[in-house]
């Protein structure tokens, strides 16, 4: 298959290949498929996804955030306490 590319697209691939994470403008690609195979539009429903960020975004206006430091203390605390009742 030969695909035509517009400049934009080949200065990227261009630039891709002299970071040397390339051996060929054919790697480039595909792992640009690959990073496409992984993302997840195709694994949600339309507006699914919209709606989940959305659920995300009034989690946090309601109930606000936790510091990451104060969510694994909190973990290994209870992981410590399950520890030491045997469960």
């Amino acid at each position: 298959m030969n695909i035509m590319l517009g400049p934009d697209a080949e200065k990227f691939i261009e630039q891709k290949l002299k970071t040397g994470h390339y051996a060929s403008a054919e790697d480039v690609v595909l792992a640009g498929l690959q990073a496409l195979a992984r993302t997840p539009e195709d694994q949600f429903e339309p507006g699914e996804l919209d709606a989940l960020i959305a659920e995300g975004e009034r989690s946090i206006e309601c109930e606000g955030t936790i510091d990451a430091d104060e969510l694994f203390r909190q973990l290994r605390q209870k992981n410590a306490d399950q520890r030491s009742r045997g469960g």
